[in-house]
């Protein structure tokens, strides 16, 4: 059905007569627009940040986690939890015997207070090898990575803690306690890339401690909940992965209880996370549609009611049903294309204010950039259709008698 430029210059101009009234119409469409554009968005970018953690290790490591249930956390700053059986020593040794492995190293999470000049009650503080330094990018800010022959009494640090911890930026060679012992700090590493809703820590807010030392300050075996296996040039990264996995569950027993990745792959919980996240939304903006649809139908329905008599006039001079129909479907269109254009523009402000303030770095997806606007203006124009039928079909007789 063509809609003229006439009967949309006539609909706007209704429109701005009852600016509040239409504006309290559009929310349904404005907010079913930004939910469905910002949430896609913003999904797309996690994924985008996840996979760039290839970066902090490079594309020939694999990672092997224990197989368990992890803890969501948004930010980042949480390491894997409830591990049936955690890695060991012992699975380091096991995988370093493999002909294709270059190193391993273990990454164990422990706990403690630290105390620089402020202190940190519960942070995240890392227990490693000193050849966790060949694995991570980036690479050191200021100084350097423990060794194994001086590694007793020294920390790294993370860019953000180092804030927390000290007033100088460049706390080098300055002291922190752990644990009732004295630790120097030998570096400060830049900036990670941290992806929201990863189950990978933020080295951003970690303190790095040699592992043999917390073995021996704890007195027990720190429990892995990561290890990070480089293969030699060369090697097939997807077969790798492979062997690494089966010679794992050799080893314990043929218990598949560890899940062997490459780095930077998004993990199953990630994926499941964002796929549920984009169909709840997905399922609030239909309903957002429906109620934005429903919202400009009731208002249809109030401006036939109120222009009945006018309806009547253009009967009698000879306006034809098609033409009310058209007069009446293009208001709820213009309502309807104004609805989704406001949600377009506040959706691009909100991926703006994200990108801001957040550590969330959403991405355009132009498809959905236009087929949200389409579904929304086609949800307006099917409900609006129902009170311009109506109007179409009022007898002049009557429409003109109406007051």
């Amino acid at each position: 059905m063509n809609i003229s430029n006439g009967n949309l210059r006539l609909a706007y101009e209704s429109i701005r007569t009852t600016k509040f009234r239409s504006t309290l119409t559009m929310l349904g469409i404005i907010i079913g627009v930004v939910a469905v554009i910002l949430v896609v968005c913003i999904g797309e970018g996690v994924k985008r940040q996840i996979g760039q953690q290839v970066v902090r290790y490079g594309d020939n490591v694999v990672v092997v986690r224990p197989l368990s249930e992890h803890r969501g956390i948004l930010g980042g700053d949480s390491v894997p939890v409830g591990a049936a059986a955690p890695l060991t020593l012992k699975d380091i040794e096991t995988v370093r015997r493999l002909p294709a492995v270059a190193a391993a190293v273990p990454l164990s999470s422990v706990s403690g207070s630290i105390k620089g000049d402020r202190q940190v009650n519960t942070p995240l503080v890392i227990a490693t090898t000193p050849e966790f330094a060949t694995f991570i990018k980036p690479q050191l800010k200021y100084g350097g990575f423990f060794e194994a022959s001086q590694d007793a009494n020294q920390v790294v640090l993370g860019s953000k803690i180092v804030s927390d911890l000290y007033n100088d930026s460049m706390p080098l060679g300055q002291t922190l306690s752990y644990r009732g012992q004295e630790f120097l700090v030998a570096g400060v590493f830049k900036n990670f890339n941290a992806p929201p809703l990863s189950i990978e820590s933020n080295f951003n807010n970690a303190v790095f401690i040699p592992y043999d030392t917390v073995r021996n300050l704890t007195g027990v075996e720190p429990s892995i909940y990561e290890v990070l296996v480089r293969a030699k040039p060369g090697t097939n990264m997807p077969a790798f992965a492979r062997s690494v996995q089966a010679t794992l569950v050799q080893s314990h027993g043929g218990a598949e209880d560890v899940a062997v990745s490459a780095a930077g792959k998004t993990g199953s919980g990630t994926d499941q996370t964002l796929r549920l996240l984009t169909l709840l939304t997905m399922a609030a903006a239909v309903i957002a549609f429906v109620v934005g649809g429903v919202g400009i139908m009731n208002m249809m329905f109030v401006t036939v009611t109120e222009r009945i008599h006018e309806i009547g006039i253009r009967k009698a001079i000879g306006a034809t049903n098609r033409q009310i129909l058209k007069q009446f479907i293009a208001e709820a269109f213009v309502i309807s294309c104004l609805g989704a254009v406001y949600g377009v523009v506040a959706a691009f402000a909100g991926i703006g204010l994200l990108r801001l303030y957040t550590s969330l770095q959403p991405i355009v997806v132009w498809p959905i950039v236009i087929i949200a606007p389409l579904v929304a203006i086609a949800s307006g124009v099917l409900f609006g259709s129902i009170p311009a039928i109506k109007a179409a079909r009022k007898d002049p007789i009557q429409a003109l008698r109406h007051e």
